[in-house]
């Protein structure tokens, strides 16, 4: 059953990728540089689910739930099909990849254990960072390339791009460029930074969007957890260099 499962969230992830790169293609030109972010976001989970890298599950696990989350929409505007199908679809690849039977081919595999030889404690921080950011590294694109994006969005994406790579290789400096993206965002999104930029989430090239709005730089801004979920590590590792 675990083959099964995780060949039903190859193709979901499969069909998003192809979907965002038809909406990057055919869509207004305005979008197609946050669109082909967005396949190319999917395309990582894709190819890192398939090679199985042990990161690959959180990840992916972590864009289900960024699509889960537009479920909440539906209590505010009934139940819109394309919508709902988005949000469930997305609900479906995070549930499909729980379990410890999907862990043994990912975190808990020989091949990790002999390689990376983490400890468990520094696993379940590992889990909770990549995961949180799987969840918020879409919402970053849709902010940091919205129409016309300002110097200080593709900053923020910079430095959020940057941050994921350096988490997934468990660089320390990956986890404070993701908080200062998150941060960067999330004053933007609150208009400390000047007007908010608005973002679109389109599901077909010439359909409208199933949400926008000033949001995007907001809910970017909850990259600011992945380093408040080191702050023990951090605290404690700096008393032990001073004691």
């Amino acid at each position: 059953m675990v083959g099964l499962r995780r060949s039903i969230a190859l193709l979901l992830l499969g069909f998003y990728v192809t979907q965002f790169a038809m909406t990057a293609w055919l869509g207004p030109d305005e979008m197609f540089a946050a669109y082909l972010g967005l396949a190319l976001c999917y395309g990582l989970a894709f190819i890192a689910l398939g090679a199985e890298w042990f990161w690959a599950r959180w990840f992916a696990i972590g864009i289900g739930n960024f699509g889960s989350f537009l479920l909440l929409v539906l209590f505010k505007i009934g139940l819109e099909p394309v919508v709902a199908f988005f949000g469930f679809t997305h609900l479906a690849i995070a549930l499909l990849l729980l379990g410890e039977g999907m862990a043994s081919r990912y975190e808990h595999s020989e091949a990790t254990a002999e390689r990376w030889n983490f400890q468990e404690e520094s696993l379940v921080l590992m889990r909770r960072a990549v995961k949180s950011a799987g969840s918020t590294i879409p919402l970053l694109i849709l902010y940091g390339l919205a129409p016309r994006p300002e110097a200080i969005q593709l900053t923020a994406l910079g430095l959020g791009v940057a941050g994921l790579v350096g988490l997934l290789r468990g660089r320390t400096w990956g986890v404070i460029s993701l908080g200062a993206a998150g941060l960067i965002a999330l004053a933007h999104g609150l208009g400390l930074l000047g007007t908010p930029p608005v973002g679109y989430l389109f599901m077909t090239p010439t359909g409208g969007p199933i949400v926008y709005g000033h949001f995007v730089g907001i809910a970017a801004g909850l990259l600011i957890l992945v380093p408040m979920l080191f702050a023990r590590p951090f605290a404690e590792y700096l008393r032990r260099t001073r004691a």
